[in-house]
């Protein structure tokens, strides 16, 4: 594990794999890296991955005196993360939940180097404000309430500032969400319109997988990843 000072506090990342194009890995909310853990391993055989817990997340410092994360703020900490290893741009963003969401913020931010993005089961600018809130109401101040604040404010700059690069975007939809029939059609077609960003995107349902699809379906994760190396032209094959 490594540690890149930011502000006041340190965000945790570690590098794996010897060789090839770099696939960074951004989780959802609350969660570590660690999640990534049956995606990672097969894939650090044939790319150079970058994993790491966001400010408030796993080992990482907590980030105090905001009441609100912005996205862009995320992205920018991720470049700060990148800028510290040796892994050269461009790279295959994979974000899952809300970390797909900060995937969004740093292909736009950073479109020059964005190769590709696979979001997981991910959450949208698109999105109907108040349509999808948090299950549970996090604590006030922690790093989720910060986070879940930071959202709708995120997501209106978002559609208000740079396009989408037109960079390979797989998209990946779980089917059992443990909600009402009208809200999983209405996340279904939101996952649709954001798969309709890039000219070069596509959405994938994938049957029977919950929220966590990397745990779910591992191996459908891999594929699409492995699939947006290729279309990026990073291999032939």
């Amino acid at each position: 594990m490594r540690r890149l000072r930011i502000a006041d506090s340190e965000i945790v990342f570690q590098t794996i794999g010897c060789s090839g194009p770099v696939i960074v890995f951004e989780s959802g909310l609350g969660g570590d890296m660690h999640g990534w853990e049956e995606v990672a391993g097969p894939l650090a055989t044939c790319a150079r991955l970058l994993l790491y817990d966001r400010l408030g997340i796993g080992e990482s410092g907590f980030r105090h005196g905001t009441d609100a994360l912005l996205a862009n703020t995320v992205a920018d900490q991720l470049k700060a993360v990148l800028q510290a290893t040796d892994l050269p741009a461009p790279y295959v963003l994979v974000g899952h939940s809300l970390g797909g969401f900060y995937m969004q913020a740093f292909a736009r931010r950073y479109p020059t180097e964005t190769a590709a993005v696979v979001l997981v089961d991910s959450a949208s600018p698109l999105e109907p404000p108040d349509a999808f809130g948090p299950t549970i109401q996090p604590n006030r101040g922690s790093i989720a309430s910060v986070e879940e604040a930071g959202f709708a404010l995120s997501a209106a700059a978002m559609l208000a500032g740079a396009p989408f690069p037109s960079v390979p975007l797989i998209v990946l939809v779980a089917t059992e969400h443990d909600v009402r029939p009208e809200l999983e059609a209405l996340w279904q077609e939101v996952q649709a319109k954001t798969a309709a960003l890039s000219p070069r995107g596509s959405l994938r349902i994938v049957q029977g997988a919950g929220h966590f699809i990397q745990n779910d379906r591992p191996q459908i994760v891999i594929e699409a990843v492995l699939e947006a190396l290729r279309k990026a032209e990073f291999w032939d094959a």
